[in-house]
């Protein structure tokens, strides 16, 4: 086996292949950890992170009392005809803490004007585990990048079919792995902001994220050691041929020991 060859074998020109992949990769794993926090109120839904406190809003001018009831996502009356506490002449508000269950709780608002008729209103509020809103444009973000990772890691494990050099086998490997934690990360967080009443899903991403996690330190150790022999059978291979064994034979008896 030659010295070109040998390099050939190590990556020597496989592993420039996956420079420009690993670059595109990192530059969307960055822009998947930037995301800006809105919690909208008035017209929109609030978004309130889940087993977080709450502090329930409104606003009456001529009301001698405001008392409200909530429902959970189950059906549950958490509070029933609860007084909510006077801020100042027009401002209520009650702190509410049972946040636990995710999906969106019901607000019935009973007041009186001036003491005389009495009134209901009606409003709601979402729980999420991260206390964001799902948006449209969350959701072609979450798609994009997914669909830009599973492409990638097609890619990624078709090259470690088919390439034949060692180095390029190994990095590949090693990209797929790593493409396989993004991909089931991006799952996880879709997951938890578009599935809220399939809680399982997010759990289940959740899981094999970190099991992907705790795996990777000995999966890299394996992958090294076996990078490690492989590169003691090509020498070897490469002794037994020097002394006028054909290349068959040399893989033969090296693969026998």
């Amino acid at each position: 086996m030659s010295k070109q060859e040998k390099m050939t074998a190590l990556g020597g020109t496989g592993s420039k292949k996956l420079i420009l992949p690993m670059i595109i990769i990192m530059l969307f794993m960055c822009i998947s950890c930037v995301s800006a926090k809105t919690i909208n109120i008035g017209d929109y839904a609030v978004a309130v992170e889940q087993n977080e406190c709450f502090n329930i809003p409104y606003s009456c001018d001529n009301c001698t009392f405001v008392n409200m009831s909530i429902i959970a996502p189950n059906g549950t009356i958490i509070a029933d005809n609860v007084e909510m506490s006077s801020t100042s002449g027009f401002l209520y508000n009650y702190s509410f803490c049972e946040t636990s269950d995710l999906g969106r709780y019901f607000v019935s608002y009973h007041y009186d004007d001036n003491g005389m008729s009495i009134y209901s209103d009606m409003d709601w509020f979402q729980v999420t585990p991260n206390g964001e809103n799902a948006t449209e444009g969350k959701a072609i973000f979450y798609i994009g990048l997914l669909a830009v990772l599973l492409f990638f890691l097609a890619f990624s494990i078709f090259g470690f079919v088919s390439f034949e050099n060692l180095l390029a086998r190994v990095g590949l490997f090693g990209l797929s792995y790593l493409l396989l934690i993004a991909v089931t990360f991006i799952g996880w967080n879709m997951a938890n902001d578009f599935l809220l009443s399939s809680i399982f899903v997010a759990e289940m991403f959740r899981i094999l994220f970190f099991v992907l996690i705790i795996g990777a330190f000995p999966l890299l150790i394996g992958a090294f050691a076996w990078y490690v022999i492989m590169l003691f059978k090509m020498k070897e291979i490469e002794r037994l041929m020097g002394k006028g064994c054909s290349e068959r034979d040399a893989q033969r008896r090296v693969n026998q020991r």
